[in-house]
């Protein structure tokens, strides 16, 4: 499927970002970080870095919690669906933007 391609695409991207981030840190602690998050698996990585990141990482974790979510309605079969109403996410929306989990009605 064309979208979790994407999908799976960004998240690599936004670890890459988070990794590249804390390797460009001054401080030990975030080093130290990197060798905890290499060895996490993938399930598990998205948990531990939220738990150990600042703030300023706060929109990367953020996206990549949407993410995730994405990938995870692939796996379930509910992807493309509005998380409030149930109705049919427009594939317009899900081009823009293929984490996108409310239709153009329920969407803030």
């Amino acid at each position: 499927m064309h979208h979790q391609q994407r999908l799976n695409d960004e998240i690599a991207q936004v670890k890459l970002n988070i990794l590249t981030m804390l390797s460009k840190s001054a401080y030990p602690a975030h080093h130290h970080l990197i060798q905890i998050l290499d060895n996490k698996a993938n399930n598990e990585w998205l948990d531990c870095a939220a738990e150990k990141l600042g703030p300023e990482y706060a929109i990367l974790i953020s996206r990549m919690t949407k993410l995730e979510a994405a990938v995870s309605q692939i796996e379930i079969g509910q992807y493309g669906y509005c998380c409030d109403c149930e109705e049919k996410i427009s594939a317009k929306l899900l081009e823009q933007d293929p984490a996108t989990q409310r239709c153009i009605k329920c969407a803030p």
